[in-house]
């Protein structure tokens, strides 16, 4: 049954979160050595995630993926993607809502991976900052996870930064699809079997002009995986 599932993988995260409370004393370490192990504890969610309440996933489309750092637009449906696309892509840069960073073992995971905090009523000046933090990350070789809705829904509405960072950017955006809101509800406790499907879409090329660029991802984002 879903609840029995549901309130195994939270029991169990938990307990298994315990012997991880001395590692906030990494809190200012360099970021590499707090998520050597904020990973392979995500990747232990995974496993638990599948043993517990039957979720697995699979990812179709790598073979799109474009040599270098890329900017991932993806759908945005649950807390799955914000959680596992951190080792399940090539461990990009996520820009976050600023809350998330203040969470119990899950902020420090965000800051360990060098996330990027975004406050959504933030002032044009704080969303510039934010890009160019985005930008400097794409200079050094990481790639950027962005949910151009800007928030869980499943209808997808394309928010009109991304369109701003593509410009400043200069590199691939690759569209995201999945349906990790069937097995992962947003705003829900319970977690329900079944097989999450990510699927990689060919990239869109540098170049574009922002109108086009925005209308061609929202045809993109309105699909299904």
């Amino acid at each position: 049954m879903p609840a029995i599932g549901t309130l195994l993988f939270y029991g169990l995260s938990g307990v298994t979160a315990i012997p991880l409370l001395p590692l906030f004393l990494l809190y200012f370490a360099p970021h590499r050595y707090g998520w050597w192990f904020g990973q392979r504890y995500l990747r232990f969610q995974l496993w638990l995630l599948r043993v517990t309440c039957g979720v697995t996933y699979r990812i179709e489309g790598t073979d799109n993926l474009p040599a270098g750092p890329v900017i991932y637009a993806s759908q945005h449906q649950s807390a799955w993607e914000t959680l596992y696309f951190q080792i399940l892509l090539d461990n990009p840069v996520m820009f976050a809502k600023k809350e998330i960073f203040h969470y119990p073992l899950i902020g420090l995971l965000t800051r360990w991976n060098g996330h990027i905090p975004v406050d959504r009523r933030g002032s044009l000046d704080s969303t510039r900052k934010v890009f160019q933090q985005g930008v400097a990350a794409l200079q050094k070789g990481r790639s950027l996870l962005i949910y151009p809705s800007g928030t869980r829904d499943r209808v997808e509405r394309v928010q009109s930064g991304i369109g701003v960072l593509y410009q400043l950017a200069h590199v691939p955006v690759v569209p995201v699809l999945l349906n990790s809101g069937a097995a992962w509800p947003p705003g829900r406790l319970l977690k329900f079997p079944g097989q999450i499907t990510v699927r990689i879409l060919p990239p869109i090329a540098p170049g574009l002009d922002r109108r086009t660029f925005l209308a061609q991802l929202q045809d993109l984002m309105q699909q299904s995986p």
